[in-house]
């Protein structure tokens, strides 16, 4: 009989940091399971430079909370992480007992992530960044944050969420990554957010479909349910976690 107290890592999306997970932490808590946020490289309070970052640097720092936790670990991702923790878990499944995406872009066909967005067309993600000179980097309005990110959030949380969003390194969005057995061997499951203006619902059900996942909780919420819905969002991972 699989016990009903997991250990969660929640690793967060572009943009954001261990913070974004706050409200959703709680109700996970109540439920008795043990619950982990860190910041990802450049994120947070994380310092590493823009030009260090890349997708294998988000990889391995998974990897070391993993390691650091050393027993399965129901491991979610929001959004772009989605990508991230595909790629730790092809590269060793060791602690991962089950992997969860949360409105997520999901590798699939080699596409990197940019590739996924642009072939979305219900997605407005890339016409609402706005790029450095270089393009190593891109921020957010916000205007962009309140209508298509954090899809009907309060203003209030809106002007809590934007002096924490840092400037996103591109360099990993442009990375693919290759899913093999290691990535197939993993249980998965996915929680779809009907009001999605980033990923589209049809974007989410093609990696659903696309990755072999049968396991869905669907939220009638926006990009950001870790925000604007997070008590929906805690029943919704209680439910995957213990099932």
């Amino acid at each position: 009989m699989k016990s009903s107290n997991k250990t969660i890592l929640l690793v967060h999306g572009a943009w954001e940091g261990a913070w974004s997970w706050g409200e959703t932490i709680p109700f996970l808590q109540k439920e008795g399971h043990k619950v982990i946020a860190f910041d990802l490289p450049g994120h947070g309070d994380d310092k590493t430079s823009i030009s260090e970052i890349s997708l294998q640097l988000y990889a391995d720092s998974v990897r070391k909370e993993l390691d650091k936790i050393a027993e399965p670990v129901i491991l979610v991702a929001h959004s772009f992480a989605g990508y991230i923790i595909s790629k730790v878990a092809e590269e060793s499944k060791e602690f991962i007992e089950k992997l969860v995406f949360v409105a997520s872009a999901i590798p699939y066909n080699n596409k990197p992530a940019v590739q996924i967005f642009k072939e979305d067309e219900g997605s407005e993600l890339l016409a609402s960044m706005i790029f450095s000179e270089d393009e190593s980097y891109a921020t957010l309005g916000r205007q962009a944050v309140k209508d298509i990110i954090m899809t009907g959030a309060t203003d209030e949380q809106v002007d809590y969420a934007l002096p924490k969003l840092v400037k996103q390194a591109t360099k990993p969005f442009f990375e693919a990554v290759e899913t093999g057995n290691n990535f197939n061997d993993v249980p998965k499951a996915y929680v779809e957010t009907t009001k999605d203006r980033v990923i589209s619902l049809k974007a989410q059900r093609q990696a659903q479909t696309a990755t072999s996942i049968n396991e869905v909780v669907t939220l009638e919420d926006g990009h950001v349910p870790l925000v604007t819905g997070p008590e929906n969002l805690g029943k919704a991972l209680n439910q995957i976690a213990i099932s």
